[in-house]
């Protein structure tokens, strides 16, 4: 999304549906890249095109999928031409493959994904057969890179057996295809993968973590408000800069509805522009903002309050009352 978008002013009238939902879409297609996401994007980069392996390990919504995504979208899919046995064939070029992965998957799951991902129609038979499939189609689609989210769920149960079966798949395929392969997964499942087998740890020494914002600090705080300003900057309103998300005030308001976690932040924002927008507003309000955290939910936090009332919020005491540390 364009941070320089003009959006027409509403001056509280009622706004057009279809104005409304390009607006939201925007907010959706508003990738804001902090420094982390940038060093993490940077190291995909690098791995493409150094033909090497990396692992991507965080916390849920701290935004690997995000990251994926937007590394695939710089590399989009060509229909090419080419010649094969004398005759002339039209094909797909996939340069980045990214698949992410369903809950309970096994190997032949993975393999089906992927030769699906691939546009190949035939995705049933045993492991074996689309295996072989899968490493045959990768070079004929010209794939350069494979992106593979959520890679802890290739693995069904906690049984070292199964775990060791869906490392071991995995060490194979890498070695055969011969192409670099970024996994990202959450955390402690993942590690659990490469840990069981030592031969796959080592194919894929570069670990790194995306994790969720943290807040302790004095630095940590001003690079929280840093990424919210850069939110701030693409607003889908005629008055955005006067929405003042990064302002430490609500700064401490959005963290502790969020935590730090990017997910809950775009969730919220985008709940409370479409109360905004509907309203008539030209920019986001803390009323907004209320609006918006009331459509969220929160199962695992059932002492959370509603902090964008509009009255004086002291983080560390809310926080403990529900018990939490600031990470």
């Amino acid at each position: 999304m364009d941070g320089n978008k003009v959006y027409k002013r509403l001056n509280g009238m009622r706004i057009d549906e279809k104005d409304l939902q390009q607006r939201l879409l925007d907010i959706e297609n508003n990738v804001v890249h902090h420094k982390r996401f940038t060093e993490l994007y940077n190291m995909i980069h690098d791995c493409h095109h150094l033909n090497d392996g990396l692992v991507i390990m965080g916390d849920t919504g701290a935004g690997k999928s995000t990251l994926f995504k937007k590394y695939e979208s710089a590399y989009p899919r060509e229909k090419k031409m080419r010649i094969r046995n004398n005759h002339t064939e039209r094909y797909e070029s996939v340069p980045v493959l990214r698949v992410e992965l369903d809950s309970n998957s096994s190997p032949l799951n993975v393999a089906s994904k992927m030769l699906e991902r691939l546009g190949d129609p035939f995705t049933n038979g045993t492991e074996k057969v689309l295996t072989a499939r899968l490493k045959k189609l990768i070079p004929d689609s010209d794939v350069k890179v494979i992106l593979i989210d959520e890679v802890q769920h290739i693995v069904a149960s906690d049984t070292q057996k199964v775990i060791y079966k869906a490392a071991d798949w995995i060490k194979q395929f890498a070695n055969d295809v011969k192409i670099p392969i970024v996994f990202g997964g959450i955390k402690e499942k993942a590690k659990k993968i490469f840990a069981s087998n030592a031969q796959l740890d080592e194919r894929f020494p570069n670990k790194q973590e995306f994790n969720v914002f943290p807040y302790s600090t004095y630095d940590e705080q001003i690079e929280f408000r840093g990424y919210l300003k850069g939110i701030e900057a693409k607003l889908p309103f005629a008055d955005r800069s006067s929405s003042k998300i990064s302002d430490p005030y609500l700064a401490d308001k959005i963290y502790y509805a969020s935590l730090g976690t990017p997910r809950t932040i775009y969730h919220l924002i985008r709940h409370a522009s479409s109360k905004a927008l509907r309203a008539g507003s030209d920019m986001l309000e803390e009323k907004h903002l209320y609006e918006g955290f009331d459509l969220l939910s929160f199962e695992t936090r059932p002492k959370v309050i509603n902090p964008f009332d509009g009255k004086v919020f002291n983080l560390d005491v809310a926080l403990e009352k529900e018990n939490i540390k600031k990470s």
